[in-house]
């Protein structure tokens, strides 16, 4: 039975299970996390290619019947995907792979990011305009604080679109399935997202401003901006990933530089 309280589609269409497949590079050694398996269709094919599989569900509902119907390389477990530790869910190393449910696909990316050094890869299917965002290059009117988040941390691989024909029953909104391989060397950056978010606190107005009005002072932020290398001008959509950590670098060293005297 669908539940739209955990905002159920499930997905029917046999032909884009091995798509999802061969986009998460699933091979016979792999260890596969999959968040929110519903009535397992993709889970029994992640099983047949994959060592191991870890389904977890939070509809007991399902629980039983999953446990019932599945091969003896799967482990059900019952819980909320957003309760989860994705650092000890299972062996470090393995491949996630998630059909995400539209309403808590940004705090559960949140996670995946947070426990990224256990995690190979992450295929997700998300709503396409959250996709959009995520994968959005400057410029445009769907780059924004998520955009330069994720590709802070992630390379992202677009994927394929999937329609709402895919799924029973079909929600309102086109998908897209979407691969992500984390960027070696990545420290955790918390202050850096907050600095992201405050640059585009008001997307209208120059950077400048948005830097000044967090508490630089416009001098300071045309300073700073200068500095990275970055037109003062400039507007928040404007600045890449690599500018915005460049810009932030050059803050963090200024204030580190203040402190010490």
């Amino acid at each position: 039975m669908f539940r739209k309280r955990f905002g159920q589609h499930f997905l029917s269409d046999a032909g884009i299970l091995d798509r999802i497949v061969d986009l998460a590079r699933v091979e016979r050694a792999d260890l596969v996390v999959e968040i929110g398996p519903g009535r397992g269709v993709l889970t029994r094919r992640l099983a047949q290619t994959a060592r191991a599989v870890v389904a977890v569900e939070i509809d007991r509902d399902l629980i039983l019947p999953l446990r019932a119907s599945m091969p003896g390389n799967v482990q059900v477990v019952e819980a909320d995907a957003l309760d989860i530790d994705y650092r000890t869910v299972a062996a470090p190393g393995y491949r996630l792979v998630a059909n995400l449910p539209y309403n808590i696909a940004t705090p559960l990316l949140e996670r995946f990011v947070a426990a990224r050094s256990s995690i190979a890869s992450v295929t997700i299917m998300v709503q396409k305009e959250v996709a959009d965002r995520l994968m959005a290059a400057p410029g445009g009117r769907d780059y924004g604080p998520l955009s330069v988040w994720l590709q802070h941390y992630a390379v992202i691989d677009a994927g394929f679109p999937v329609p709402p024909g895919a799924f029973r029953p079909p929600p309102k909104v086109w998908s897209r399935m979407i691969r992500l391989e984390w960027k070696p060397g990545v420290r955790d950056a918390d202050e850096f997202v907050r600095f992201v978010r405050n640059a585009f606190s008001a997307r209208r107005k120059k950077l400048v401003n948005n830097l000044a009005a967090g508490g630089l002072g416009r001098d300071a932020a045309r300073a700073l901006l200068e500095a990275s290398g970055v037109d003062a001008d400039a507007r928040p959509e404007e600045l890449s990933p690599e500018q915005y950590l460049r810009v932030f670098s050059y803050n963090e060293r200024r204030w580190t530089a203040r402190r010490s005297k």
